[in-house]
C-alpha cells in the first residue's frame, strides 16, 4: 500500500512560500473600513446597553449595589474656618477622644428605622442624642459600639429616658430595612426602647454622611466598606456639644472587631457621664 502521508518541511517547499521582500514592501495589511465601523458600533451598543440595563435594574431594586468605588469626602460644615474643637480635660475624656465642639445646630434628617418607622432628629427634641454610625450588617465596629451603648443605657439608670441613641447606617450595599436585621440578631440594641437605627435611599444617606463628617468608601468588586468612626453628643435643642472617637481592635484574618471588657465598660461609662451631664443642664 502506498503511503500518502508526507512529512511537512517548513520553509523547504516552494508551494505556498511567502516572498518576504514583497510583503514588507506592501506594508501592513489593511483592515476593511466596514469591519472597523462594525466593531465601534458593537462597542457603543454594549456600553450604552450596559448602562441602560444597570439603570433599569437599579430602578427595579434588582441591582442596588453600586458598580464602582464610591467615596464621600465629608468636611465638617458646622465649624467655621480656623475654629477648632476644644479638648475636654480628664483621663476619661482622653480615653474617649472627647472634644467640645464649636456651637452649632445639627442638620436635621428623616430616614426609617429598623422597624420601617420614620425616625428623625426632630423626633428627639427635648432629649440628649448620642449619634453613632456603623454598618447595618454589623461587620465593622458595630459589635463593640453596640455593647458600649447597651452598657451606657444601663449606667444611665432613670436618666436613660432623657437620652436617645440614634445610629445611622454606613453600608451603601445594604440600605434596605432588611439589611439592618443583623444588628438586631448580633447585639442587644433591639431591646432598648430609646435606640433606633436609621437607613434610607443611598442619596439620603450620603447627604447625612456629608453633613456629619463621615467618609464612606465602598469597593463593589470586593463588597467591602470602610468608614471613619465618630460619636456625637447633641443637647436637648439639637445642638452639637461633644464629639468622641469610638475604637476597636480588628482581628485578622477574620476581620472581626473586639475590645477588652474593661475598655468597653470604661467607654460606656464615658457615654453615660457626658450624656447625663447634658441632660442635667437642660
Amino acid at each position: 500500500m502506498t503511503d500518502t502521508m508526507k512529512p511537512s518541511r517548513t520553509g523547504t517547499s516552494t508551494e505556498g512560500r511567502v516572498d518576504r521582500a514583497t510583503a514588507f514592501a506592501a506594508g501592513p495589511t489593511r483592515i476593511p473600513r466596514k469591519f472597523v465601523w462594525t466593531l465601534l458600533g458593537a462597542a457603543a451598543v454594549l456600553g450604552v446597553g450596559g448602562a441602560l440595563l444597570e439603570h433599569v435594574l437599579d430602578a427595579a431594586g434588582v441591582n442596588p449595589t453600586p458598580t464602582t468605588t464610591m467615596t464621600t469626602l465629608a468636611p465638617r460644615p458646622f465649624a467655621a474656618e480656623g475654629e477648632r474643637e476644644a479638648v475636654v480635660p480628664g483621663e476619661l475624656a482622653a480615653f474617649m477622644g472627647l472634644n467640645r465642639m464649636t456651637p452649632g445646630e445639627a442638620r436635621s434628617f428623616s430616614l426609617v428605622d429598623e422597624r420601617s418607622r420614620t425616625v428623625s432628629l426632630a423626633d428627639e427634641r427635648g432629649k440628649v442624642v448620642v449619634l453613632t454610625f456603623f454598618d447595618g450588617r454589623c461587620n465593622d465596629i458595630c459589635p463593640v459600639l453596640a455593647a458600649e451603648i447597651v452598657q451606657a443605657d444601663r449606667d444611665l439608670g432613670a436618666a436613660s429616658g432623657r437620652v436617645g441613641f440614634l445610629t445611622v447606617n454606613t453600608d451603601p450595599a445594604a440600605t434596605a430595612v432588611s439589611g439592618l436585621q443583623d444588628v438586631l440578631v448580633k447585639t442587644a440594641l433591639g431591646r432598648l426602647p430609646n435606640w433606633h437605627m436609621a437607613t434610607g435611599p443611598l442619596s439620603d444617606l450620603n447627604t447625612v454622611w456629608q453633613s456629619y463628617g463621615i467618609t464612606v468608601s465602598f469597593n463593589a468588586a470586593t463588597r467591602t466598606v470602610e468608614h471613619n468612626d465618630v460619636m456625637y453628643f447633641l443637647d436637648v435643642k439639637g445642638r452639637f456639644e461633644f464629639s468622641a472617637t469610638p475604637f476597636a481592635n480588628e482581628r485578622r484574618p477574620s476581620g472581626t472587631y473586639e475590645l477588652p471588657r474593661d475598655e468597653i465598660a470604661r467607654f460606656a461609662t464615658g457615654i453615660a457621664t457626658y450624656a447625663r451631664q447634658l441632660a442635667d443642664n437642660r
